[in-house]
């Protein structure tokens, strides 16, 4: 899955999760300012794990707090054909 599939999974995902317009859901803005919380980052953790078909820890999300960090770190790590 490319990187730019990722943004756009992960907006309309945390835009669905928080209950928010996926307008206000900027890709280079932390996740915890956009409303992701502990719990959420663990539901996120999952969802994102099932939808790539490997393990995704919590600390990823952790460590790459945005949704464009994120999705480049996953793209990375992630062949291309799974999405």
């Amino acid at each position: 899955m490319t990187r730019d599939h990722l943004v756009a999974w992960l907006s309309e995902y945390i835009s669905e999760l928080l209950d928010i317009a996926v307008e206000e859901v900027d890709s280079d803005i932390p996740l915890a300012a956009l409303g992701v919380d502990s719990a959420t980052t663990l539901v996120l953790a999952a969802d994102l794990g099932a939808k790539l078909r490997r393990k995704v820890r919590p600390s990823e999300i952790l460590e790459h707090p945005t949704i464009a960090e994120l999705a480049g770190h996953l793209a990375a790590q992630t062949p291309a054909e799974v999405g």
